[in-house]
């Protein structure tokens, strides 16, 4: 379980206050930086994809605001953004072991299956099951 830091001067200094009465709320110093490039980079996509209307950049601008808040608290001075980014890269870009499998190893169960109905020979009123291993 993590605790939250309770520094306060810590946590003042890990936030953007703003001029007294232009902002609803506080911002930390990461997202001024990180809400801006998604956005841009989000504008680049949709101008491939779709193409602007109220809508696409409508829903930009909500999905910008919602990534750029799960990364902000996601990240922290221990766990910079670069840090992970990089993290990232070296895991997707690690060569990796061979696991295709040309043979199974080892005995193979096979089972067929009789039907309700059939009956073995000989044997009248009882079914039987063959099962092999």
């Amino acid at each position: 379980m993590r605790l939250p830091d309770d520094d306060e001067i810590y946590n003042v200094d890990q936030t953007y206050l703003g001029p007294p009465g232009y902002l609803i709320g506080r911002f930390r110093y990461r997202s001024l930086f990180l809400g801006p490039l998604l956005f841009l980079v989000g504008l680049a996509l949709v101008a491939r994809t779709t193409g602007y209307s109220l809508l696409s950049v409508g829903l930009l601008v909500l999905g910008v605001a919602w990534l750029t808040r799960k990364i902000v608290d996601w990240t922290s001075s221990e766990r910079p953004l670069d840090v992970i980014a990089s993290v990232l890269v070296h895991e997707v870009s690690a060569r990796r072991a061979d696991r295709s499998v040309s043979q199974a190893k080892g005995p193979s169960l096979k089972s067929s299956r009789v039907r309700l109905g059939e009956l073995a020979p000989g044997r009248r009123g009882r079914s039987t099951r063959k099962v092999k291993l």
